[in-house]
């Protein structure tokens, strides 16, 4: 008997892709809450003699250095006939930190103040690396995962996070309750690598797509010329400077988060380990706004959900700077939670959508670069204010004004899929699986 032909099997492929897809990033960042950067690494460096400026940061050190060192590894990913293997390499690598980390923790106690050191870097070594190797992954899932299905693709992922992150905040709390101190942290830490290397095991079955038939090789240049070449490239894509504008805008949630947890337990006098319940809270918050926001998204795109997450953003940093009972900053983790993963469910819905295929990978890490710059001048600018003021409202006032500006600019973007400006990379039939 003859075989069928080989688009009978598509359909299987594109559904075993798109459920691995959903369990490699739901393990990963299901076992970061763990060390959630919003609710637990700002008070463990804060209990480690951490300064303001360096807890302001923990919440977007490993996102900014993701974002920093796409640059890099562009050229070469550009020109990769395969792109797994290139994933799966730098993916083993950003995951190690984690580890190394929690046995320093566990059995380096003669390193003494080397630990907040180590704890710091820990977000940032594994940044730069997946930041080498999420380009390629970007655009080997953006070919995998049809465009009717990306915005249900990344919920997904999320919603998978939050159910792992609703049960670590319980354990969080009995943690640092019964091991506190440099133990507790290690056990989160080594807890947190469990998930990520679960996460890795769960890519190993995805079937590459190779890229679209019309989409040519870009040629090899010298490094420098190609980094000459972005801002000419940026210009003339539709649209693309004015949402690396509205995201350099949206971090105001960030700005807030870094002072949000010792804001709550100073006000509240709650004890450390109920950050653990923060952790919950916020996860049942990602649920409910990553199902809104995947169905939201698939029918409508990216656009009104970033919208959406900058209004959600004003109504945040208006409640916490008000509240004073434990019940409320609770509330206000759950609409964090909500309103960023609303937040991120549009950003990477819209991105995608924005850029043209054949330079993609290029414009992906350029957006790339302007969040992670963007990243580091959030928590830069809410450190120093809050230095100065020591006011939770001041950070607060100054994150619900940037979100009003990017609300501003937003509003001048046209949904991609309304203006008919993207094409998906399923109009044509894929050339080849791995």
């Amino acid at each position: 008997m003859s075989s069928p032909p080989p688009h009978h099997h598509e359909p299987r492929t594109v559904r075993r892709n798109f459920v691995c897809h959903c369990f490699e990033g739901g393990l990963y960042m299901g076992g970061m809450a763990f060390l959630s950067p919003d609710a637990v690494l700002p008070k463990m460096v804060d209990t480690l003699g951490g300064q303001f400026a360096v807890v302001a940061m923990m919440p977007v050190l490993m996102t900014a250095a993701f974002a920093i060192s796409q640059l890099f590894s562009v050229p070469v990913v550009e020109r990769l006939p395969r792109l797994k293997p290139w994933v799966l390499t730098f993916g083993s690598l950003q995951r190690l930190p984690y580890l190394v980390t929690g046995l320093l923790l566990l059995f380096g106690q003669s390193l003494g103040d080397k630990l907040l050191t180590i704890v710091v870097l820990t977000p940032v070594v594994s940044g730069l690396i997946g930041g080498i190797g999420v380009v390629a992954w970007m655009e080997m899932v953006t070919r995998m995962i049809p465009e009717r299905r990306r915005a249900s693709g990344w919920a997904a992922r999320y919603i998978i996070q939050a159910l792992i992150g609703i049960a670590a905040g319980p354990v969080i709390h009995w943690i640092l309750t019964s091991r506190g101190g440099t133990d507790g942290y290690a056990m989160l830490h080594l807890i947190a690598f469990v998930f990520l290397a679960l996460s890795f095991c769960s890519q190993m079955p995805m079937r590459e797509h190779l890229a679209p038939p019309h989409v040519l090789p870009v040629p090899p240049q010298p490094y420098f010329a190609y980094l000459a070449s972005l801002p000419r490239l940026l210009l003339t894509t539709p649209h693309l400077g004015k949402l690396v504008c509205a995201r350099f805008t949206g971090m105001g949630y960030l700005m807030l988060l870094g002072f949000l947890t010792k804001h709550a337990l100073d006000v509240t006098q709650r004890p450390e380990a109920d950050e653990g319940f923060f952790v919950t809270f916020g996860q049942i918050g990602t649920i409910l706004g990553s199902v809104l926001a995947g169905w939201w998204g698939n029918r409508s795109g990216g656009k009104v959900l970033l919208i959406t997450s900058r209004v959600i953003c004003i109504a945040v940093c208006c409640w916490a700077s008000v509240v004073s009972s434990y019940a409320a900053f609770l509330a206000a983790f759950f609409a964090v939670g909500f309103g960023l993963f609303v937040d991120r469910v549009g950003d990477l819905t819209l991105a995608a959508e924005l850029c043209p295929i054949g330079r993609r990978l290029t414009l992906q890490a350029i957006l790339g670069l302007a969040t992670g710059i963007a990243l580091l001048t959030a928590g830069w600018l809410g450190g120093q204010i809050f230095s100065h003021t020591l006011s939770i409202s001041a950070v607060a006032a100054a994150g619900a004004a940037m979100a009003v500006i990017s609300i501003v600019i937003l509003r001048r973007i046209p949904e991609p899929r309304h203006a008919s400006m993207s094409e998906s990379v399923y109009s044509a039939p894929s050339v080849g699986e791995s």
